[in-house]
Order: C-alpha cells, then sequence, then structure tokens
C-alpha cells in the first residue's frame, strides 16, 4: 500500500464540506449515484480529450491547465463516492505497472463503468489510485495536481456562494 501526502486528507474534508453543500441545495434526487457515475466517466473523457494523447492527427499541444482542471474534476468526483461511502481515503492501493497512459486510461474507463452497479471499497480505492498514476505518467507533480484541486474548489465554492 502507498502513503498519502497529508494535504490529501484537508483535500479530502474540503470537497466532503462541498458536496454537502451540494446535496443541501440539490439533494439526493432519484438516479443521484449513477448521475455521478455518469458525471465521473464525463469528466474523464474531458480529461483526456485535453491531454491529447489519443489524437495523433494534431500537432497542437496539450493546455496543462486545462488538463489539470480537468484532471480535478475526475478527482473531485472520485473522492464524492469515498464521501457517500463514508471511506478514508488512505490507504491507496498499488496502482498498475503499466507505462501506457492511454492503457491505463482505459482501464480507468472499465473501472469507472463497474461503478453504476458497485460501489465497492477496493473498486474505488483502485480507481483513484490509477488517476493519480495517470497524471503522473503525463508528467504532472503532485503539487501541480494538488493546486489544481485547490483552484476547482475554490472556484467551486465561489459558484455556490453566487448561485452559479
Amino acid at each position: 500500500m502507498v502513503t498519502m501526502d497529508p494535504r490529501w486528507q484537508e483535500v479530502y474534508e474540503e470537497n466532503k464540506r462541498i458536496d454537502d453543500l451540494f446535496i443541501e441545495r440539490y439533494g439526493q434526487e432519484e438516479f443521484y449515484f449513477e448521475k455521478n457515475v455518469l458525471e465521473f466517466l464525463v469528466e474523464l473523457g474531458e480529461f483526456t480529450n485535453e491531454t491529447k494523447c489519443f489524437k495523433y492527427w494534431t500537432v497542437k499541444k496539450s493546455d496543462k491547465e486545462k488538463v489539470l482542471d480537468e484532471f480535478a474534476d475526475c478527482i473531485t468526483m472520485i473522492l464524492l463516492f469515498f464521501h457517500l461511502q463514508n471511506l478514508s481515503i488512505e490507504p491507496l492501493l498499488p496502482s498498475t505497472e503499466e507505462r501506457n497512459p492511454l492503457k491505463v486510461i482505459h482501464y480507468l474507463y472499465v473501472e469507472g463503468t463497474k461503478l453504476m452497479d458497485s460501489q465497492e471499497e477496493t473498486l474505488l480505492r483502485n480507481i483513484f489510485s490509477n488517476l493519480l498514476y495517470v497524471a503522473t505518467l503525463f508528467g504532472y507533480s503532485m503539487e501541480e495536481i494538488l493546486e489544481a484541486i485547490y483552484q476547482k474548489q475554490k472556484i467551486t465554492k465561489e459558484r455556490l456562494n453566487t448561485n452559479y
């Protein structure tokens, strides 16, 4: 098992506060969990799209800030599931040894679709640890990842306070 930077606990606690604000404001309507699973898959797609990792036909480089912003959305969604299941974010499970980010993203899609039928702790931990791993395969540091998540949380709170 991999130990986590203690700042992740702060990220998780803030994420839970934001989740609770969303639930308080919008409730947990019918198919709440399923809608959020679909949202996770959409965010994973937006992250993948911003990396341009599969776009062999383009010469445009990916925009680091956009990639990290979409990645922060993926993390936010997976942490929601941890919150709904009342899980701690530690310990992380070891991520795959796969070095090809395309295969890790495929794995994340496969595992992410399983969430529709199972909210099993091991599944959630696998997704979370492999999300962090794929970001490192794209060359992002933990500092960059955490900063993107802090920014995303700040923007989300501002939007909630202004009825965005």
